[in-house]
C-alpha cells in the first residue's frame, strides 16, 4: 500500500513522515492552501527527505510558470489538479473526477474531492472510478487512522493519501497520529 503524508510544512514534519514509514511526502507549492510554502521551504523539506522518501510537489495552479519552477525543484512525481504538461523525467499523479476518462499521460490517478479539508470521499464514487481504470488509484479526503482499515478492505486502492488526518492543525503534523496512519494502512490496527 503506496502512503503519501501530504502538505508536509517544515523539515521535521518530513523527517517523522519518513520515521513513521510513508512511501512519499507531498509539499504544495503555489497553491491557496494553509499548507503551501515558498520555493526556499520546499527546497529544505527536500533536502531533508532527499533519498529516503518519494517528494511530489502538489499544485493547484494553473500557471505553465508555476508548473516550471515547482519541476526545477525536480520531485520524484508533480501532483496537479489541472489539465498542464508534465516533462517525462517526472511520475505524474492526476486528480481525476473518476468520472470523465483518466487524464492522458497520468501515471497515478488521485480521486480527492477534499483538498486537505478532512471532507469524506463518497465510498460508492470511489469504487466505480477504480473499477474504471487500469491505473493505479491513489484516494484522499477525510482518512484517518481510525477511518483507513474499512477503505482499504472494501476498496483496496494502491494507494492513501492524507494531510488534515494526521495534523495538530493545519500544516503541522502529529508524529503520534502518522505512525498510527501508517499502521492503520499495513494491517497493523
Amino acid at each position: 500500500m503506496y502512503v503519501k503524508i501530504c502538505g508536509i510544512t517544515r523539515p521535521a514534519d518530513a523527517l517523522a513522515a519518513i520515521d513513521a514509514g510513508a512511501d512519499a511526502i507531498g509539499i504544495i507549492l503555489s497553491s491557496d492552501s494553509p499548507r503551501s510554502v515558498s520555493r526556499r521551504r520546499a527546497e529544505a523539506i527536500m533536502e531533508a527527505a532527499s533519498g529516503r522518501v518519494e517528494t511530489v510537489c502538489v499544485t493547484t495552479s494553473r500557471s505553465p510558470a508555476d508548473l516550471r519552477m515547482i519541476c526545477s525543484l525536480s520531485p520524484d512525481a508533480v501532483q496537479i489538479y489541472h489539465p498542464l504538461s508534465v516533462p517525462d523525467r517526472f511520475i505524474t499523479i492526476t486528480d481525476w473526477d473518476g468520472i470523465a476518462d483518466p487524464p492522458e499521460g497520468s501515471d497515478r490517478l488521485l480521486l480527492d474531492a477534499s483538498r486537505g479539508r478532512g471532507i469524506r470521499m463518497d465510498i460508492d464514487h470511489a469504487e466505480a472510478a477504480i473499477r474504471r481504470t487500469d491505473l493505479p488509484v491513489i484516494l484522499a479526503g477525510g482518512l484517518t487512522p481510525a477511518s483507513v482499515p474499512a477503505v482499504v478492505s472494501s476498496l483496496h486502492p494502491a494507494g492513501l493519501d492524507v494531510s488534515s488526518g494526521v495534523e495538530r492543525r493545519p500544516g503541522l503534523k502529529d508524529p503520534i497520529l502518522m505512525e498510527a496512519f501508517l499502521r492503520a494502512c499495513r494491517g497493523g490496527i
